[in-house]
């Protein structure tokens, strides 16, 4: 609800309240003073009554000339007087004149006219009615008797409203006179008198005057409404109205304002200070703008990944460089927690020279999970103690990604092993090949000659097989070691699997392995080697048999995928266990008794000559899947 409206409303019931009460106060009072003027007009006519009565009792009656109609009061002893001159006059008592004067006032008084009432009447003319006989019935209680003097009352007859009064009469000395032998003794109640006026012209009037003054209450209380609220919307409202719009604007970023109000009472100081308050907002504002585009620079331009995370690990901000490390968007990073980004297990504590790292700060290596399951060596620095606004007990994190660096490290020790290898190998070359030419050549000549001896002919196949197995070693490490470029040619994988599989019929004949072919008829030629491209197939097919055994299938599948010919190999054979799948490329490592442990050697070594990218997925008990990437023919210069 606006202020203006609430104005009018508060004004409205607060002006309405006082002249309510102001003109309540002045119609009950102007009430009252009606009614009292009501009740001393009755009383004024019962004086004079009174006084009337009076003045008669104490004269002993007085005496009128009779006039035509007039009746003598057979009541009294002496009713009539003819006087010396023959008039006659008759004689009237307070109670006769009273009554007279009562139906004179019938026709004569207008709006009111009394009567002379009592229980114990004489004359029929002075019977009580129901009002009067509840006031007599009221004087005779003696206890109400001392509280009251009076009894009256407002009726309605025949539509119109009256007031009936009564007071009593009493019996006085000067009543005995007439009173005494009807048993009267002085101070019984004798009667009283009833006075009745039509209030009906009072009543109207005092209505009219109600709406009269109604009309002026409503009156009063609209112009008085109308004066405030323009003197409060002028000196108040306006100026708060302004202040109002000015906070909007605030709040919509524009802090360049200016308020127009020169007045110097409370509302110009706070126009004064909000001017003040708009001003040093925008100074201030205009401060952080720089500083957070300060910060946001240094941030985004950070050679590392960096996330500003609190005590519970929630990410509160991070640069580009950690979504694209993590694989998240920055809104969906916002609602992980860094603690389960990283492998625990994997943590292995760094000392460092350029971070303190004895108190709450920390250094050390671990593993990244990002969102597409890639597990991403890093290097975690963790400077805690860090606040950012009304944010405290933060941590800056420094994540470098440390997968080039450990690819450098695995192809410095591959080199290693390479070297050594060679040193081996020509070593081998020399020391191991002639002897072992000449024993062979010997063991063909004791054949020869020793054909019909049994015991040589039991151990010859035995000497042959181990002279043939040192023989295909001493070959497989030199061609391990000799360098050899590759002769790219234009060729098909597919004619390749092909030739592989003509090459290996024979081994795998001999066993119940079943190979699966699903070859795409549209793939796309490679740049590659022929030759060695045969000898990654063929170590790969005979490792995929070894690894099922008697019974299984080797599935070989090839394709097109971003500009890249897939070639997968899937066997269901033993599976390699996790902790080894990184060890299996290692020269002379083999998970079997009977092999060299140089055939991923060398399919690895042939690979990366062919700039190719691999994977190995392994599930121990349900085999392996061995992916090969290699570029397309028509992506590579010629």
């Amino acid at each position: 609800m606006r202020l203006g409206v609430k104005v009018v409303l508060i004004t409205g019931l607060i002006v309405t309240l006082i002249i309510t009460t102001l003109f309540v106060i002045f119609i009950t009072r102007i009430e009252s003073q009606i009614d009292e003027q009501i009740l001393t007009k009755a009383r004024s006519i019962y004086k004079n009554v009174v006084i009337t009565r009076h003045w008669l009792a104490d004269h002993d009656g007085v005496l009128v000339r009779k006039m035509p109609g007039m009746k003598p009061n057979l009541f009294l002893q002496h009713p009539e007087l003819i006087t010396n001159d023959g008039d006659t006059l008759l004689l009237r008592n307070p109670a006769m004149v009273t009554r007279e004067l009562s139906e004179l006032s019938q026709s004569m008084g207008g709006d009111f006219s009394y009567h002379l009432a009592s229980e114990n009447y004489i004359n029929t003319q002075n019977k009580p009615d129901v009002f009067e006989s509840a006031a007599l019935l009221f004087f005779e209680d003696s206890t109400k008797r001392e509280k009251a003097k009076e009894y009256y009352r407002v009726e309605n007859k025949e539509g119109e409203k009256y007031f009936r009064y009564f007071a009593p009469l009493y019996t006085e000395e000067s009543c005995l006179n007439c009173h005494a032998e009807q048993g009267y003794k002085l101070g019984d109640l004798r009667g009283g008198i009833s006075v009745i006026m039509n209030i009906e012209s009072i009543l109207k009037a005092q209505r009219g005057n109600i709406i009269i003054f109604v009309m002026l209450a409503i009156f009063s209380v609209t112009i008085l409404v109308i004066l405030i609220f323009i003197s409060i919307q002028k000196s108040i409202i306006k100026p708060l109205r302004i202040i109002e719009d000015s906070a909007q604007k605030i709040e919509d970023g524009n802090y360049n304002i200016k308020l127009n109000i020169k007045s110097k009472d409370e509302i110009g100081h706070l126009a004064k200070a909000f001017q003040s308050m708009s001003e040093k907002i925008e100074r201030d504002t205009e401060r952080l703008k720089n500083s957070e585009s300060k910060y946001r620079s240094l941030i985004e331009n950070s050679l590392e990944s960096i996330a500003v995370i609190d005590s519970h690990g929630k990410i509160i901000e991070s640069n580009s460089k950690m979504t694209a490390l993590t694989q998240y968007s920055n809104t969906n990073l916002k609602q992980i927690n860094f603690f389960e980004l990283i492998d625990k297990k994997e943590k292995q504590s760094l000392p460092s020279e350029s971070i303190d790292v004895s108190g709450s700060n920390e250094h050390y290596e671990t593993v990244l999970f990002s969102q597409n399951n890639m597990r991403i060596p890093v290097e975690v620095y963790s400077i805690k103690g860090f606040n950012l606004g009304v944010r405290s007990d933060l941590s800056f994190v420094y994540v470098r990604d440390l997968s080039k660096r450990k690819q450098v490290e695995k192809y410095a020790i591959q080199t290693e092993k390479m070297f050594a290898l060679g040193q081996l190998s020509s070593g081998i070359a020399h020391e191991i090949r002639n002897p072992l030419f000449a024993l062979n050549n010997n063991i063909g000549f004791l054949h020869r000659h020793l054909d019909e001896n049994d015991y040589f002919n039991d151990i010859y196949p035995d000497l042959k097989d181990s002279i043939n197995r040192i023989h295909r070693i001493v070959s497989t490490i030199l061609d391990y070691s000799k360098p050899h470029t590759p002769e790219l040619k234009e060729i098909s994988v597919n004619q390749i699997i092909e030739k592989s599989l003509t090459l290996i019929k024979k081994q795998l004949e001999k066993s119940s392995i079943k190979i699966v072919k699903q070859l795409d008829n549209n793939l796309e030629t490679v740049m590659a080697d022929s030759h060695q491209l045969e000898q990654v197939c063929v170590n790969l097919i005979l490792n995929a048999k070894q690894a099922i055994g008697s019974k299984g299938t080797v599935t070989i599948k090839t394709a097109n995928h971003a500009k890249k010919v897939h070639l997968i190999i899937e066997d269901t054979g033993c599976g390699i266990a996790k902790e080894e799948i990184d060890r299996i490329f290692n020269p002379f490592y083999s998970t079997f008794s009977d092999g060299t442990g140089l055939g991923l050697s060398i399919v690895q070594k042939i690979l990366e000559e062919h700039n190719a990218r691999y994977s190995i997925n392994s599930e121990t008990d349900y085999g392996t899947t061995f992916t090969i990437r290699l570029p397309m023919a028509k992506g590579i210069e010629k």
